[in-house]
């Protein structure tokens, strides 16, 4: 699969290395909507929110202009919740001084992690540095990836869990897995946008979840439960990986969805050993300029440009879930 993905931040360099466009419309829009429709869950990246916080174009200040309104309304609304679940803490430590509670135990621990979580939020803002979590796109978020339209190359906004065209909205719960188009079904689940809708997502690397004795290489102890793990998966030699991915646009009414999912394969050795079965394609600077061009080539031509891979050696580390 792909738990998380970290993308490239440094959209500007983007744009100029792939020549291609940035598609400030449909990042405005989203971030109006994040705003505007906060029941839609729309969620991007920090790092790509801090990348407009320094425009370099009318239509770049027109999307900062968005986010500064998020976070207008966000701020008081987290500095809010601080206040409540500290009293929500103060409550818990005041009952547990005297007995201990399952449910006074829970308020404490839940408190706390919700005070951490909230003032993070509240520091993102105070900054521009980014750290990793910064950079991750989990499925149902969004994030930037390439195209190429009539127009020429676009670098767009796209949410991590691909809805295909004329399936229900529900489908999105009923199979949670979308975010991965394994290679072997795109000529089956993926075939409506295998060779027509193709895309390239450019991250410096991945996360997968792992069962800890998978990772140890061992088997369970007796008595023991799986215990889930989140690594983190960068190529040695640092380059950025170029991961193809197909895209659909979704509408129903005045609903619309652009979407994608990144495609996987057998992981090579390493990914393999640390406990993962499936890792992200990732493509030679070549094979990526031919996937993003589909338009005459046969689907045997499409699946041996997927061949077509940089083969870096994926070190991994633990990385927070």
């Amino acid at each position: 699969m792909c738990y998380a993905a970290m993308v490239r931040a440094d959209l500007a360099e983007c744009l100029r290395e792939y020549d291609a466009l940035l598609d400030a419309d449909m990042f405005e829009r989203l971030f109006w909507e994040r705003v505007n429709q906060p029941q839609a869950g729309i969620r991007f990246p920090l790092a790509i929110d801090r990348y407009f916080l320094q425009p370099r174009s009318d239509a770049e200040r027109r999307v900062k202009h968005a986010i500064d309104a998020y976070r207008a309304r966000k701020r008081p609304e987290w500095e809010q919740e601080i206040f409540k679940q500290r009293k929500r803490y103060a409550d818990a430590e005041r009952v547990l001084a005297t007995k201990r509670t399952k449910k006074a135990e829970a308020d404490l621990g839940i408190s706390s992690r919700k005070i951490e979580q909230l003032k993070g939020w509240l520091d993102g803002m105070k900054t521009l540095e980014n750290k990793p979590d910064d950079v991750v796109v989990h499925p149902m978020n969004y994030g930037p990836v390439i195209v190429q339209t009539d127009k020429g190359r676009l670098l767009t906004a796209m949410r991590y869990h691909c809805r295909l065209a004329g399936k229900a909205a529900y489908i999105d719960r009923q199979l949670p897995g979308l975010y991965n188009a394994r290679k072997t079904s795109l000529q089956d689940w993926w075939a409506p946008v295998f060779g027509v809708k193709h895309a390239l997502l450019v991250i410096t690397g991945f996360r997968e979840n792992v069962k800890r004795h998978d990772m140890e290489r061992r088997e369970l102890k007796p008595g023991e439960e799986p215990e889930n793990v989140v690594l983190q998966f960068n190529p040695r030699d640092r380059q950025y990986m170029l991961i193809p991915c197909v895209w659909d646009r979704w509408e129903q009414g005045q609903d619309v969805l652009q979407s994608f999912a990144l495609i996987t394969d057998e992981p090579p050795a390493e990914v393999a050993a640390a406990g993962h079965d499936r890792c992200p394609i990732n493509l030679t600077p070549e094979a990526a300029e031919a996937w993003l061009q589909p338009q005459g080539r046969s689907a045997a031509e499409l699946l041996a440009v997927l061949e077509q891979r940089r083969r870096p050696f994926y070190e991994h580390v633990l990385a927070a879930a």
